[in-house]
């Protein structure tokens, strides 16, 4: 769900408790709208991700690892310079809303003490990162936003720092029974929404969330109820909140996380919601690899639109080429009038239009209308069929190779494509560029040559039921590397006459059937035809599968194999998935 203020104040406890008076070693900025400090407290490592993301802004504890650019950004060295070293004196929510604010002991130049403090706001598209001077002047923010941008409220490096407006609401934590009556009184709307209008950091699910745990119906119009009562039920219970915190995330039917809660919440199913020791875990169990996933999405989303630009185009070559070759029969009909013209010109006037032979090419020797040319002799029109004979069998030819070569590029591209939707890492989509690259449907990058030489992808790795290990390429690179790199008698499989990953199985003994079919299950999932009810996978031994001199990464041939008819159910892809997660 996304973070709501009352989510968040659960989530400012839980930061307080953990990191006050803890110091900053590192600071990392993964993404452009992400920041990752490295925090010593309570004698160990910490790493707090302040995320000012349009989809999941958030705070939070987290273990997961972060891919760190070769070369940090403007905004991250400028908080390696202020934050770096400093101490966390403070971490509060400003009045119930969704905006956090962390006070830091820094040194100056003068390496006296001053106070800083860094705002999370986290508002949907509007999020933001804000570190401030103990003028209350921005030192700089991770999204800066100017007058053409917002005539309400500018956040540049060297202004005054505002707080977003705040809406006149109460906050949980300290209101009273009496205000909130007062509040709910001239409302007519039902319970649950008017919640969300009186009472700050209130998303739609945590309002019919504190309904249920109170005992209220939150779809009755507040004018229909014993308000006093009401209202004195929900304050006692806002009050009391923070007892009640027992992060746990919801899971659904096929065990994929699907939200997180501070506490069990009566409104889902509680046999699907697994507590967790902290709301970080909690979290960090549902957004494993899925934001990952998302940001690879987005980086990769120029390439993709070139792909299908390239394979669209290849496709309307191919209809031409196929075009071509279906006038087949009309290029042997030239030769074919050609000969007859050449066996008859004596019978043929010059000026004639039309001449009727008989055609004894065919068994039947039916006569045939030959159209000619009033300018051209009677050898000449002879000639001119042989003419358009020749070309057109040229022509035929040249189709014929084309199609050859448009089948590997279209090959190449549709797995480029399938790759794309696998990449983890920049290593993985880099791998993915330099493929393109060789193959000549990317231009060479002359900047890149400048830089370091990035590390080799590393494939999938799972493990079988009796405990074997599964290695699967991410991209054609990868599946090269894995499949020429393995032993003459581990088990190869792929996916049959689409595009897929390489799966090894690495064991030179016979796996057992429980293994084969996990594998095939692997195979078939990190392939085109995921979804189909009957995908072929072929498997053999890796010593019988070869690959040309002048192949393109991934391309192999193969022989000895046999072939397993796989259909992925809805719970075999996300036990997948989850074993892909925990991969990582």
């Amino acid at each position: 769900m996304p973070m709501d203020g009352f989510t968040l104040s659960f989530m400012q406890r839980e930061l307080r408790e953990t990191l006050l008076g803890g110091r900053v070693d590192k600071v990392n900025q993964p993404e452009r709208d992400a920041l990752v400090l490295s925090i010593r407290s309570g004698g160990g490592n910490h790493k707090l991700l302040l995320s000012a993301n349009a989809n999941q802004a958030r705070a939070q504890l987290t273990v997961q690892t972060y891919e760190n650019p070769a070369e940090p950004p403007m905004f991250c060295m400028l908080m390696r310079k202020h934050l770096q070293g400093a101490r966390i004196l403070d971490v509060q929510q400003v009045g119930g809303d969704r905006i956090l604010m962390l006070v830091f002991d820094c040194m100056d130049e003068m390496s006296d003490h001053v106070q800083k403090r860094l705002y999370l706001e986290i508002m949907g598209r509007h999020s933001n990162l804000t570190l401030v001077n103990p003028e209350g002047i921005i030192i700089d923010a991770i999204r800066h936003v100017n007058s053409e941008m917002s005539r309400v409220r500018t956040v540049l490096p060297g202004g005054e720092y505002h707080l977003p407006p705040q809406p006149d609401k109460l906050t949980p934590e300290t209101m009273s029974a009496s205000a909130l009556e007062e509040r709910l009184t001239p409302l007519s709307m039902p319970l649950s929404k008017a919640l969300m209008e009186c009472v700050a950091g209130m998303a739609s699910v945590c309002s019919k969330e504190v309904c249920a745990q109170v005992g209220l119906d939150a779809q009755t119009a507040c004018s229909e109820m014993n308000l006093p009562l009401a209202a004195g039920q929900l304050a006692a219970f806002f009050t009391d909140c923070a007892a009640k915190f027992d992060p746990v995330t919801l899971y659904d039917d096929a065990g994929l996380a699907i939200d997180f809660f501070p506490f069990p919440y009566r409104t889902r199913d509680l046999e699907n919601q697994k507590t967790k020791p902290t709301l970080s875990a909690a979290m960090d169990a549902f957004y494993l690899g899925r934001d990952l996933r998302m940001r690879m999405q987005q980086k990769s989303l120029g390439l993709q639109k070139h792909l299908k630009s390239a394979l669209e185009r290849t496709e309307k070559k191919k209809a031409i080429m196929l075009e071509t070759l279906a006038s087949a029969d009309q290029t042997e009909q030239n030769r074919i009038y050609g000969d007859l013209l050449t066996a008859n010109l004596h019978m043929i006037g010059k000026g004639q239009e039309t001449i009727t032979l008989q055609n004894y090419y065919d068994e039947a020797l039916p006569m045939v209308s030959i159209p000619l040319s009033t300018r051209l002799t009677p050898a000449q029109n002879a000639q001119n069929y042989y003419k358009k004979y020749r070309k057109a069998k040229v022509t035929e030819q040249y189709a014929t190779q084309q199609l050859v070569q448009i089948e590997k590029d279209l090959t190449l591209l549709e797995g480029a494509l399938d790759d794309l939707e696998k990449c983890e890492n920049s290593t993985d989509l880099a791998e993915i560029r330099y493929a393109l690259t060789e193959s000549g449907f990317l231009r060479p990058d002359a900047s890149q040559r400048k830089k370091k030489k990035l590390p080799e992808g590393k494939p999938y790795r799972f493990t079988a039921p009796d405990g074997t290990l599964i290695e699967v390429g991410k991209n054609s690179i990868q599946n090269d590397r894995l499949t020429l790199h393995a032993r003459g008698n581990e088990t190869w499989l792929h996916a049959q006459n689409i595009p897929g990953s390489h799966v090894i199985i690495r064991t030179e003994s016979e796996p057992s059937d429980e293994t084969l079919l996990y594998a095939a299950k692997l195979a078939a999932y990190y392939s085109k035809g995921r979804n189909h009810p009957q995908l072929p996978v072929d498997y053999t031994k890796r010593k019988y599968v070869k690959k040309s001199a002048n192949a393109a990464a991934g391309m192999v041939t193969y022989t000895h194999f046999q072939t397993a008819i796989i259909g992925l159910t809805a719970e075999d892809q996300a036990q997948i998935m989850k074993a892909a997660a925990k991969a990582e």
